[in-house]
Order: structure tokens, then sequence, then C-alpha cells
């Protein structure tokens, strides 16, 4: 087939580049000029595991094109894929401004029967609205679908090759047919609903995820004040094959694109349908304090108490992990951002060190130090910690560490380290829940 993938984002890039891989003819559109150039030369604006391999391969086999032209595209196409950003307004809503620009502009450039498909994540609902626009300007045959992505930063190419399932959200026969042939070659479930139960299941999805980790968080700290061991605790629980133990861990909150957002605007939908989604308000309170436990931490460890006011005045912290997870650059609502303001509001001097993330990090915290080795990073510092969990930290070399930090002192806010060898090696150590 002939696509459009509008949108040259996460979602998107991955989108266009496994569709090509596949033996599609795709376009990607997107109205940032320099973005597109750089694409066309094969240069990727994030960092993401073997994308840029693909790219590179599908440009050269003239399979994948950029562009910033929706007439250059849109009316070549049997499917367009929306796949634009829905960033969260200040009230938790989704903003759309961006996802009606795009199905505006694509609506203008329509030419024969085409099918407008949604992967991003929209209010539920929306749909008629979309239609409505589409209306003023399509002189030829549309239809609509919704096919929500379930991505993960770190592993987007896997998970788009191997999904578990493949959600088709319409009422056309023909549009379900097409979208069937289109992800033949993919294996997972086939579910073929309604409009509104795609981006539910979308919402539902993310959200539960995002249950998991608070609920593991709150476990943490029950476990902190009975002195369990939180790693023994989800162990137990995530063994039960009706649980599980994927998302099941403890940390310092979840973050990136989807989940803060989505938590966030499932409740702010639920209000429209005058209901009150009390769970998912706790799941996201038990996220945000998990930023101010993890100062609390800090804290401790340095034998600070309230009566000193909090003070973190002249203490030098090593904060190792800037992106919201591995194998990602991805700043968006890193847990990192509230951890070292919180550190800066408090006094601390902050030198940061992350493997991909540093530059990234350094237009949202331009006012710290950042190291590009670990070593120096943690050199003549009170204490570290660990706040992303990337394998290399699990790999560091504690007895270099000790000599290297002016007070043996570790946060480690994931958990990477075993504790008892980190004690053993003089270390005060501090986990989450341990």
């Amino acid at each position: 087939m002939t696509i459009t993938v509008i949108g040259a984002g996460y979602v998107g890039l991955v989108t266009a580049s496994v569709f090509a891989e596949l033996g599609n003819k795709v376009f990607c559109v997107d109205i940032d000029e320099v973005k597109i150039a750089n694409l066309k030369k094969g240069i990727v604006p994030f960092y993401e595991p073997s994308l840029g391999e693909y790219i590179s391969r599908n440009i050269n086999e003239k399979r994948l094109f950029f562009t910033n032209s929706y007439g250059q595209s849109v009316p070549k196409s049997q499917i367009v894929f929306i796949c634009v950003g829905t960033p969260p307004k200040e009230n938790g809503e989704a903003n759309l401004t961006y996802l009606f620009s795009a199905v505006e502009e694509a609506a203008k450039n329509l030419k024969g029967y085409t099918l407008i498909t949604i992967k991003s994540t929209i209010p539920i609902g929306f749909e008629d609205d979309l239609e409505a626009l589409v209306k003023k300007y399509a002189k030829t045959k549309y239809e609509f679908a919704s096919s929500p992505e379930f991505l993960r930063e770190g592993t987007a190419i896997s998970d788009s090759l191997h999904p578990d399932r493949i959600i088709i959200g319409t009422n056309s026969k023909k549009a379900e047919k097409m979208l069937l042939e289109l992800h033949a070659p993919l294996p997972g479930e086939r579910i073929i609903c309604d409009m509104r139960s795609a981006q539910l299941i979308k919402y539902a999805s993310n959200s539960f995820l995002a249950a998991k980790i608070s609920f593991a968080n709150a476990l943490a700290t029950i476990c902190e004040r009975t002195g369990a061991d939180v790693t023994k605790v989800v162990q137990g629980v995530g063994a039960d094959k009706r649980i599980g133990h994927s998302y099941l861990y403890p940390g310092v909150g979840y973050g990136g694109s989807c989940l803060p957002k989505d938590v966030l605007a499932f409740i702010a939908q639920t209000r429209n349908f005058d209901y009150d989604f009390e769970l998912l308000r706790a799941v996201d309170a038990i996220n945000n304090g998990q930023v101010a436990s993890l100062v609390n931490k800090v804290r401790q460890s340095l034998n600070l108490t309230e009566k000193q006011g909090k003070n973190l005045a002249g203490v030098e912290i090593a904060v190792l992990g800037l992106a919201f997870k591995p194998n990602t650059d991805d700043m968006r609502d890193a847990p990192s951002i509230k951890i070292i303001n919180s550190f800066q509001d408090l006094g601390a001097k902050v030198t940061a060190y992350d493997p991909k993330a540093n530059e990234a990090a350094k237009k949202i915290l331009p006012d710290i130090k950042y190291s590009d080795d670990l070593y120096e990073a943690i050199s003549n510092k009170d204490l570290m910690v660990i706040v992303t969990e990337w394998p290399e930290f699990a790999e560091i070399d504690l007895e270099k560490a000790k000599k290297l930090l002016k007070k043996p002192v570790i946060v480690d806010g994931r958990n990477i380290f075993d504790a008892k060898k980190v004690r053993a090696l003089g270390f005060s150590y501090t986990g989450v829940g341990r």
C-alpha cells in the first residue's frame, strides 16, 4: 500500500519505518522543516535503538520518504495515519491543537477514497468533531478508524514488529479490511471494535500500568515502615500469573510522554461523563509523592532533620540518570526534573550524568553541571543518587566509587544494587522499600 504518516515524533517515525520495512511505500509528513531535512539524510531527532538503521535502509530502498508537503503525500495514499502529539493542558485535558491542524490539512488534500486512521491518543468521542472538520474540506469519500499504538520507548521497533495486540476501531467493513491487510505480516491478537472502544482501550491500558507502578510504590512505603523488603514482596506478588511481574516495581515514579498525561486525561474525561475516577486520582497522588520521598531519603542519609529547615545548602549531589527510563533520551515528564529542582530549591549543588539524555536535559535543567563520564560525575560529591536504571549503573566499580565520593553514601531510587553487598563494602545505602 501507499500510506502517509503525519507527525515525525516517536510514534510517527517508528510507524513509518516499520510499515516501510514491511514493503509499503510510506510518506512521513511534518511541519518542522529542519527535522525533515535531517531525516532525509538519515539523522534521527532522538535516540531510539535500531530506528536510525530502519530509516536509512528504507530511504535507500526508496520505500520511505520525508516531506513537509501534504500535497505531495496525502493524495497518493490509501491510508493516512495521524501520529501527532496530544500533550496535556494545565487541567489535565488533552491539547488537540496539533491533531485538528493535521486532520484539517489532510482533509484539504484527499484524493480518492482515503482511510484516516488516528494513532494519536485522543479523548473519547472526539471522532465526531474530526468528522465534522473533514466534511468542511473533503471532496472525495473518506472514512475514519482508530488504531492506537502501544510502543515502549527503548523497545519501540521490537514492539511494533511483535505486538501483543492490534486494535482496529471502526464501523466500516472496508476500513477494517484495509487495516487487517496492512497489518497482516504482524503477529498479535486482532481486536475489532468501534472507535470509542479503541480510544478507551488505550487510556485504560496506560492507566492500568500506571496503577501497577503506584501500587508497588505504595507497597514500598509500607515495607519501609514495617521492616519488610519490597523486592521480595513484589517478587512474591508478581509470581501469581494473574498479576505478573511487569510494571510491578517501586522507584521514583513513572514519567515519559504517555503514562502521566494519559492518567490525567482519563481522569479529566471521566468527569465529563459524570464519573469521578478516584482510583486514578490516588494513582497520580502516589506517583507525585515519590519525588518528595526520594528527597527525604537524601536528607536522612546525610543525617539532616526537618529541624534544620530541610536544608541541603552546600551539599554536592551526583544524580545518575536523567531520561525517564533507560534506552531513550526522552526527558518528557522525567522524574529527574522534579527531583533536581527540589534539590536546588533546598540549596544543593547538582552534577548529572546520563548515557544519552545530557543534551536533551540541558534545555530543561540549564543551571546544573553535566558530566560525560560517570566517575567524573561522582568525584568529590557528598553522595550519589540513582534516578534512572541504566544497565551501566548496576556495573559501577563500587570500590572505585567509594574512593571518589566525599562520603560513601548511595541513595538508590531504582533498587539496582544488592543492599547487603553495598553495605558490606562500607556504604550508607538507602533504597526504595528495603
